[in-house]
């Protein structure tokens, strides 16, 4: 039997246990992607070469060919060493074959289902025998799963409430990452918009939101009025909010803590966060805060017309059948209608350093 054909046997009979691999392999890629805001396909660039060599060394020993030809050949010691090389890692692939095909089809077929966006939900790998691979369910107590996933905290609330600002704040303090989810809506409002396309479609909208770059999260004039209006209306869409999900809870998992603010995350996104807040402030309260907010930005505005916008947005986003704004039961409340800010990140602070769970690094 030649190597080519055992190769090609040995591929179709190690299919399934690349496959299985190939799916663990995506999950990871797209929780690593999700948590360090850059596309699956950046992530999974670089954990290629090895394969890849590995790929091609072996296929160099099933070949046939002559190694002492080939270093004959060699217009150098260098390529004639390199080759050398290329051989004896050939052969070693070759002897571990069992484990070889299965690695190297599996990755680049799981880099392929990540860039799909498929498996996101994945993470043992068959390949692995030490913390990941062939773990018996219920193996992993809650509190050795809570400090390899991290810390997180969830903050909630309607806008103008001051939750954006606390939630950097308390990032800042404990050494947390930060996201502010609304961002995310914001660009696929704004996205969808300049491409002319019907807001109240939740299909083309979801193709939107598929599509999205983290890059565009950079864009300041995201924060502005008209972004925010945009964003209440996409996030309206089922469709969004499932594309969405699973950026945020992987940014949610990730090592070393995290803090996420927005209008679902403690009831919808992570339901299970060691810390929940809910900020709010009365209607008058954020509208005058936004009315001042924009004057200080030399934006000529009326405050009768941003307490009209302000009250609109509430009843969208309390009442959109697609994870409405609400408290989660076990969230803490916080009124900052007669706080300032630095009096708000107090509270929060003290509402963090309650929790019963341990802070990572703490």
């Amino acid at each position: 039997m030649s190597g080519w054909l055992a190769g090609l046997l040995a591929l179709a009979f190690f299919s399934p246990l690349a496959f299985i691999y190939a799916r663990a392999f995506a999950g990871r890629v797209q929780a690593a992607a999700a948590a360090r805001g850059r596309s699956a396909v950046a992530v999974a660039a670089p954990k290629l070469i090895w394969p890849l060599v590995l790929g091609c060394a072996l296929a160099l020993r099933l070949g046939g060919g002559d190694l002492a030809e080939w270093q004959e050949a060699a217009a150098s010691r260098t390529l004639a060493a390199a080759l050398s090389a290329l051989w004896l890692l050939g052969s070693l692939a070759a002897i571990l074959f069992f484990v070889t095909i299965p690695f190297v089809l599996g990755r680049f077929l799981g880099a392929l289902l990540a860039a799909m966006g498929k498996f996101s939900g994945e993470r043992d790998d068959p390949l692995s025998f030490g913390s990941r691979g062939f773990k018996r369910e219920g193996s992993e107590t809650a509190g050795q799963e809570s400090a390899r996933m991290g810390f997180t905290v969830a903050i909630d609330g309607p806008a103008a409430a001051g939750k954006g600002t606390i939630a950097q704040r308390l990032a800042a303090h404990y050494g947390f990452a930060y996201l502010d989810t609304g961002l995310l809506y914001r660009a696929i409002g704004r996205l969808a918009a300049e491409r002319g396309l019907d807001l109240d479609d939740g299909e083309a909208m979801g193709a939107v939101a598929r599509a999205l770059d983290p890059a565009v999260l950079d864009d300041g004039s995201l924060r502005g009025r008209e972004a925010g209006e945009l964003a209440s209306r996409v996030a309206v869409h089922a469709p969004v909010r499932a594309a969405l999900t699973e950026f945020q809870r992987g940014f949610a998992r990730r090592p070393g803590g995290a803090v996420l603010d927005g209008r679902d995350i403690g009831t919808v996104i992570c339901p299970e966060a060691e810390v929940k807040i809910f900020v709010s402030a009365s209607p008058e309260v954020r509208a005058r805060r936004r009315t001042d907010e924009l004057l200080a930005k030399g934006r000529a505005v009326d405050y009768g017309t941003i307490l009209q916008e302000v009250r609109a947005r509430d009843e969208r986003d309390s009442g959109r059948a697609a994870a409405p704004l609400k408290a989660a039961p076990d969230a803490a409340l916080l009124d900052t209608s007669e706080l300032d800010i630095e009096e708000a990140f107090r509270a929060a602070c003290r509402i963090v350093d309650a929790s019963p769970h341990p802070r990572s690094g703490a």
